[in-house]
């Protein structure tokens, strides 16, 4: 299968593959000192993870881990690997995440440091040093309105639970309400949602930017998952009742505007991504301890689409973990809608190595591209060639 826009894919040997629509593979190379080295190689060699596309589809950055654990880095390159340059070093620090800005002009970079999560700022062309923002634990943000974060900073800071909107010369706004029970804020057009106790309930909440304008959408229970539509007039909300880790339910679609709310589906799921189109979500669900995640696709009335049962990879279950997070900075529904990327085993193969495989949401059969533990879409079908 050709995918409709290039994916970016890290192997089983945890080297950075690139398929284009054409179908041609090719692995990014660093140049003599073997930035992408094999595990096969006897050479020392360095691993990488959690790759993503800058927002024109044209740069890739991700994560560099030497194979002896003790030096991680950022590194960013164009699609042919010609270009590329170190932007970051974090030295024994474990990296965590990634995510460009939505110019492409910087990436914000988290890591943990001990028993603290270390966001910074760096820039992807390596002309400016890092920039150290916030330290605590948790810790989710997401880049709002261009050159602005939006960050969630739990216990273990100086200060009680916050939300703030952080400005590139340093200043601070804290937005309103504790935030307790969820993960990362949510960018929309005009500003930011996220979950917060207030009034002595718990909420999910729109801000302005700025704080002025404040909507209180609805009152819930429970850990709260939220993503926004493509287009950002609807958040997809689903709760997790105990907030242990147990499955989400009531996944239904709020609308921004008017808060008004529509059930889509109460059947548990661990994670939900929008299609492109924001005309449904794709779901995964697991059922009681078993190890494999059935995914399928939802249309916005309920309808239910199966589409394959897959024993997550390890970095797969990290981003099924963190899927709010994660999901809008590493597609793996294409551009068009019409693909999803998967990476795992099938039942009955779990001794085997981890697979890419590419499922049309069509109903099509999946076929599998090769060894991989994590694969993610170019932003937009024009990135297909370097």
């Amino acid at each position: 299968m050709q995918p409709p826009s290039s994916l970016a894919y890290v192997d089983d040997k945890r080297q950075l593959i690139v398929l284009d629509p054409s179908g041609t593979q090719r692995a990014l190379s660093g140049g003599d000192d073997l930035l992408w080295a094999t595990w096969g190689q006897s050479a020392p060699s360095d691993v990488h993870s959690w790759p993503t596309w800058s927002p024109d589809g044209q740069r890739l950055a991700a994560f560099r881990i030497a194979k002896s654990g003790d030096h991680s880095r950022v590194w960013a390159t164009d699609i042919d690997g010609v270009h590329s340059a170190e932007i970051s070093a974090m030295g024994r620090r474990i990296p965590i995440y990634l995510q460009w800005s939505t110019d492409g002009s910087r990436l914000a970079v988290l890591s943990q440091d001990d028993s603290e999560l270390v966001l910074q700022v760096a820039d992807p062309l390596a002309e400016a040093s890092d920039v150290e923002l916030l330290r605590g634990s948790p810790l989710f943000f997401t880049w709002v309105s261009g050159d602005r974060l939006a960050t969630f900073v739990g216990e273990g800071t100086p200060t009680k639970p916050h939300l703030a909107v952080l400005s590139p010369g340093g200043a601070r706004l804290d937005l309103p309400g504790a935030p307790g029970n969820f993960c990362a804020p949510v960018s929309l057009p005009r500003g930011v949602a996220y979950v917060a106790h207030v009034h002595q309930q718990v909420v999910v909440m729109v801000s302005s930017l700025d704080g002025r304008r404040i909507t209180e959408l609805e009152v819930v229970d429970g850990l709260v998952a939220l993503l926004a539509s493509p287009d950002g007039r609807f958040l997809a909300r689903a709760i997790s009742p105990d907030g242990s880790g147990s499955p989400y339910h009531q996944l239904e679609l709020l609308e921004v505007a008017t808060a008004r709310a529509q059930p889509i589906t109460d059947a548990p799921c661990v994670a939900f991504f929008w299609l492109p189109s924001g005309e449904g979500l794709v779901v995964a669900s697991r059922e009681g301890d078993r190890a494999e995640v059935s995914w399928s696709w939802i249309e916005l009335d309920g309808t239910s689409h199966p589409l394959m049962e897959l024993i997550p990879s390890r970095d797969t279950r990290v981003y099924l973990r963190f899927f709010e997070q994660y999901g809008p900075s590493h597609p793996i529904v294409d551009p068009t809608g019409s693909v999803l990327a998967l990476c795992g085993t099938r039942p009955g193969e779990d001794e085997g190595p981890s697979r890419v495989y590419l499922v049309p949401l069509d109903g099509g059969l999946p076929e599998e591209i090769g060894g991989g533990l994590f694969a993610t879409f170019a932003p937009n079908p024009s990135a297909v060639e370097p």
